[in-house]
C-alpha cells in the first residue's frame, strides 16, 4: 500500500516537472520572438519565475482557507507574467502598518468612541440576539424607540427627499459617494452644495478617485470648491506596483445634514439612477432616510472617512434628537483597515437566524463558502430563500459568475428572480420579514472584504414597505426554474464555469 501511495506520489511529481518545463518552453519560444538574446531570455524568466514563487509562497503563508488561494497559486503557475500583475493589482493587503502610523486615530479604533452609550433591551426584542452580536462584534451603537426610518425606492423618492433636506441645512452637510458625475442630477445637487456653501454652511464632499474620476468635469469641481465646498478625493489612484491600495476602494454612499438627517443606501449620485441611463432606462435601487439619534452613527463614518483622507478631524456636535419610532437600528461599516469582514459576519448571523424566510436583492451575487453553507442550512431547516438579481446585467463577466451559482442555489431550493430586462441595483437582506439590511452592501466578496461599506441593520415598521416592494419587484421578474436552466447549452455551461473559477477575484 505505501509502495502504491510512494508511485502515485512520484506521478504526480513527474507530471507536475513536465508541465513545469513545458510552460518554460513556450515562455522561451514566446520571448525568442522578441529577443533574440537568449542570456537575456534566460535573466528574465529565471526573475519573473523566482517572483512568482515567491508570491506563491506568500499566498500560502496567507491564513485563509484554501478556497481563497487556490485560484491565485493556479494563476501564477499557469502564467506567472500575467499572474505577478494581476497579484500587483488585485492581491496585495491592505496596508495596516502604514495606516496604524499615519492615521492612528483609527488603527486605535477612537472614532468607536463618538458612538452613542445607549442601553437596549436585547432581552425583550425578538430580534434581540443579532443587534447584541452587532454590538459585541462592531463596537456600534444599537437604537431603539429613538431613531425614525423610512424606505426611498429608486431616483424617484431618493433625489426629490435629498434635494428638500438639503435646502433645509443651516450648519453642515456631510455627503459621500463612490459615484459622483457632474451631469443633469449630479449638478442639480451639487449647485445646492455651492449655494449653501455661500450661505454660510459648512459643506463636506468625499467622492472615490476610481468609482468618480472619469466623469466629472474638474472646471466645474473647481468652481465648487472656489465657493467654499471642501473636497476629499478617496485614495487618488495610479496603476503602479507601488500603489498597494489600487483595489480598495469607499463604496459608501452616505450623506448627514446638521445632524439631524441622514441618508444611507445603494444610489449613487447619477443621472442612470434617476432612470436615464442609456442602456437601461428604468434603474431599481433602494435608499434608507434616518431621523433622530441613529444618524449619529452614520455622521461618525463620514468623520473617519474624512480623516482618513485629510488627517483632519471634523468637530460638529453629534445631534441628539429623539424620533420616537418603535423598534431597533444600527449603522455599521466595514472594510479592509481594521473592520475587515464585519457585515459580512452579521450576515452570516442573520442568515443563520432565519426561520422562516430569507430575501436578497443584490446586483452582484457571488458566494463565498460560509455564506453558502449557512443558505443550504437554512434550506434543510425549511426555511424559504429567495434571491432577486438582474435580468441585466452592467458588467458581462459578473454577470457570467452570478449565473455560475444558479444551478447549485436552484439544487437547494432557492427561488431565483431575475429582474425583467432592467437592472436592480438594490442591496438588501431580510430575514423572516422582521429584520432587514439596506446599504451599500453587493452580496460578494469584494463588497464583505475589500471595499469600505456601510449599512443599516433595522427591526421597526419600515420593514413592511420593504417587504411589499420586494413583492412588487417579483411581479417585474422571471422566476429561473431548475428544468429550464439544465436546457442551457454547453457554451453556457463552460462560459459561467470559467467565471465562476475566477470569480473570487471580481
Amino acid at each position: 500500500m505505501k509502495r502504491g501511495y510512494m508511485l502515485f506520489g512520484l506521478m504526480i511529481l513527474a507530471e507536475f516537472v513536465y508541465s513545469f518545463f513545458l510552460i518554460v518552453g513556450l515562455h522561451v519560444s514566446s520571448l525568442s520572438i522578441v529577443i533574440k538574446n537568449n542570456t537575456a531570455i534566460y535573466i528574465i524568466l529565471t526573475i519573473i519565475w523566482l517572483t512568482s514563487l515567491g508570491l506563491i509562497v506568500r499566498v500560502l503563508l496567507k491564513p485563509e482557507y484554501a478556497y481563497n488561494k487556490s485560484h491565485w497559486i493556479l494563476i501564477l503557475l499557469l502564467n506567472p507574467f500575467i499572474g505577478i500583475i494581476l497579484y500587483y493589482i488585485f492581491a496585495r493587503d491592505y496596508q495596516i502598518m502604514r495606516l496604524s502610523k499615519f492615521r492612528p486615530l483609527i488603527a486605535s479604533k477612537a472614532f468607536l468612541g463618538l458612538e452613542e452609550a445607549t442601553c437596549p433591551d436585547f432581552e425583550n426584542h425578538s430580534f434581540g440576539e443579532i443587534f447584541r452580536f452587532i454590538f459585541k462584534t462592531t463596537g456600534r451603537a444599537v437604537y431603539q424607540d429613538d431613531t425614525y426610518l423610512e424606505i426611498l425606492n429608486n431616483g424617484d423618492e431618493f433625489f426629490p427627499r435629498l434635494i428638500e433636506e438639503l435646502k433645509k441645512a443651516k450648519d453642515y452637510i456631510f455627503m459621500e459617494f463612490y459615484i459622483l458625475k457632474t451631469d443633469e442630477i449630479g449638478r442639480t445637487v451639487l449647485d445646492i452644495l455651492k449655494e449653501k456653501s455661500e450661505q454660510g454652511v459648512d459643506v463636506y464632499l468625499i467622492y472615490d478617485h476610481m468609482g468618480s474620476n472619469k466623469h466629472l468635469d474638474f472646471r466645474y469641481m473647481k468652481r465648487l470648491e472656489k465657493s467654499g465646498v471642501q473636497i476629499g478625493v478617496f485614495d487618488p489612484q495610479s496603476l503602479s506596483i507601488f500603489n498597494s491600495n489600487l483595489n480598495f476602494r469607499n463604496h459608501r454612499k452616505a450623506i448627514v445634514i446638521d445632524g439631524s438627517i441622514g441618508f444611507v443606501g445603494g444610489m449613487n449620485l447619477g443621472d442612470e439612477y434617476n432612470h436615464k441611463d442609456p442602456k437601461f432606462g428604468f434603474w431599481r435601487d433602494t435608499h434608507v432616510i434616518l431621523k433622530g439619534n441613529g444618524v449619529s452613527s452614520i455622521q461618525n463614518v463620514f468623520v473617519k472617512d474624512w480623516y482618513y483622507i485629510t488627517d483632519d478631524v471634523i468637530d460638529k456636535p453629534m445631534d441628539k434628537t429623539n424620533e420616537h419610532f418603535p423598534g431597533m437600528i444600527s449603522v455599521i461599516e466595514s472594510g479592509p483597515d481594521f473592520e475587515n469582514g464585519l457585515i459580512r459576519d452579521v450576515y452570516y448571523k442573520m442568515l443563520h437566524s432565519a426561520k422562516k424566510s430569507i430575501k436578497i436583492v443584490t446586483p452582484y451575487l457571488i458566494i463565498e463558502s460560509e455564506l453558502m453553507l449557512a443558505i443550504q442550512i437554512a434550506r434543510k431547516s425549511g426555511v424559504e430563500v429567495e434571491l432577486l438579481v438582474p435580468g441585466k446585467h452592467d458588467y458581462k463577466a459578473v454577470g457570467y459568475a452570478t449565473e455560475s451559482y444558479y444551478e447549485q442555489l436552484l439544487k437547494l431550493g432557492v427561488k431565483i428572480y431575475e429582474y425583467t430586462d432592467h437592472f436592480v441595483h438594490s442591496k438588501i437582506l431580510i430575514i423572516d420579514d422582521g429584520i432587514a439590511s439596506v446599504g451599500s452592501v453587493n452580496f460578494d466578496p469584494r463588497s464583505f472584504h475589500l471595499n469600505f461599506e456601510v449599512t443599516t441593520v433595522f427591526a421597526n415598521q419600515s420593514i413592511q414597505r420593504l417587504v411589499e416592494s420586494f413583492k412588487e419587484d417579483l411581479i417585474h421578474s422571471t422566476e429561473i426554474t431548475l428544468d429550464e436552466w439544465n436546457k442551457r447549452g454547453i457554451v453556457s455551461r463552460l462560459i459561467q464555469g470559467l467565471f465562476n473559477l475566477f470569480s473570487p477575484i471580481f
